[in-house]
């Protein structure tokens, strides 16, 4: 009876003492890497600029356009 007794408080004990460390333990948090926002900012930077080129293309197509009626 008193060997059962001391393994039920020990698993008690080991039940417990596990139960307190996973809440005590936090998953560290990432730090955040200025890296990958100076490679977001270069991004957008470049999508901006794509889009910029994509309207003066567009412009110089319709500009070509009216020149040839016109030469016609």
């Amino acid at each position: 009876m008193k060997k059962t007794a001391v393994a039920l408080c020990v698993a008690a004990a080991l039940a417990a003492a596990t139960f307190v460390l996973a809440q005590t333990q936090t998953p560290p948090k990432p730090t955040p890497d200025p890296r990958i926002d100076k490679i977001i900012e270069q991004n957008e930077q470049i999508l901006k600029n794509q889009d910029d080129i994509m309207k003066t293309l567009a412009d110089m197509k319709e500009s070509l356009l009216i020149l040839k009626r016109r030469t016609s």
